[in-house]
């Protein structure tokens, strides 16, 4: 007989696997790890979830004793669903459980209340980016007695729409000066709890060509001028002791939200100057979410229609389409 405790060490030691081998990423592994612990030590009618037999619990006693006790978003509970179904996958194979309880575990979800109240995306005013970009290329700090690049790194994440990872990885021979463009070939990962490196990114879709405005251009070639590190092969964006960035904190509290403050809006987080290009493109393109989404590395125009398009508002179409419609029910 084997409990759920042994049955989760089993499936660490495959994530390990897993991770080692690349097929998952260190962040996925912990995922899955987090999301095991989560059920260890629930409790039902006196019994620890760790300590039942693999092949002496149910579907029901899943969903109705223990699933109502996981904390966290229904998207939360989701991923720990998904992670208890990938113990009992292990079980399984090892002949620990004749099948998997956990399969058949539905998570209701949520079609009222919570949809209403899921606060959409902020769309911003082009003044606002424009005044933010300013004010984080004005504090620029000195290093050295060489204007540093922090807030080049905020003006280029709003101007390019490029993500943490993506910034983080991006190399001078990414960089077509001549072209006025930018291509994204790496992202950073994390791949151990202490090692951060730079591997392909997350999907096909993030491969991708940005245009860079010449205003950009000027910006990050008088970078490479002054910079420490200006060859083909060397990170554009530096610490100020000359490494690679591995998370967005010095970025975010040291420029960004100073910027913030300085031209009247709330603070936000790294992520949002993404938010910041999408709105400009909105302003480009309008309702071409085909172009959006090959701009933005999104890996399908679901995911840009999902998160920008209830930012496409026409009052003048609306109304045309109201009469039309009109015309056609009573004529």
């Amino acid at each position: 007989m084997t409990q759920i405790t042994e049955a989760a060490q089993a499936l660490f030691d495959k994530t390990d696997e897993r991770v080692r081998a690349g097929s998952i990423t260190y962040r996925h592994g912990e995922n899955i790890r987090r999301g095991i612990r989560s059920w260890i030590d629930l409790r039902a009618d006196g019994c620890r979830f760790g300590d039942l037999e693999c092949d002496g619990i149910s579907g029901v006693d899943i969903e109705e004793r223990f699933l109502p006790q996981l904390n966290g978003s229904p998207k939360t509970v989701r991923s720990k669903l998904d992670s208890l179904k990938l113990l009992f996958d292990v079980a399984c194979r090892n002949g620990w459980a004749g099948h998997n309880p956990a399969r058949g575990v539905k998570i209701e979800t949520a079609r009222y209340g919570d949809a209403a109240e899921k606060k959409p995306l902020k769309r911003f005013d082009i003044g606002e980016v424009r005044r933010l970009i300013g004010a984080a290329l004005a504090a620029e700090s000195i290093v050295g007695n060489v204007p540093w690049c922090e807030g080049l790194a905020v003006s280029t994440a709003a101007q390019t729409g490029l993500r943490f990872g993506e910034m983080a990885a991006l190399r001078w021979a990414d960089i077509d000066f001549s072209k006025k463009r930018v291509t994204v070939h790496r992202s950073l990962r994390k791949v151990s709890a202490v090692i951060v490196a730079a591997g392909a990114p997350k999907t096909d879709a993030a491969r991708r060509t940005v245009f860079l405005t010449p205003q950009l251009t000027n910006e990050l070639r008088e970078w490479r001028l002054r910079s420490p590190a200006s060859d083909d092969g060397d990170t554009v964006f530096l610490t100020r002791n000359g490494r690679a960035h591995t998370n967005s904190d010095h970025w975010r509290k040291r420029v960004l939200r100073p910027a913030c403050a300085a031209v009247g809006i709330e603070p936000l987080r790294w992520h949002d100057l993404r938010h910041f290009y999408a709105s400009v493109l909105l302003e480009m393109f309008g309702s071409d979410f085909n172009r959006i989404t090959t701009l933005m590395g999104h890996k399908s125009i679901n995911t840009t229609r999902e998160l920008y398009g209830h930012w496409i508002d026409d009052p003048e179409r609306d109304e045309n389409d109201a009469s039309e419609f009109g015309k056609k029910l009573w004529g």
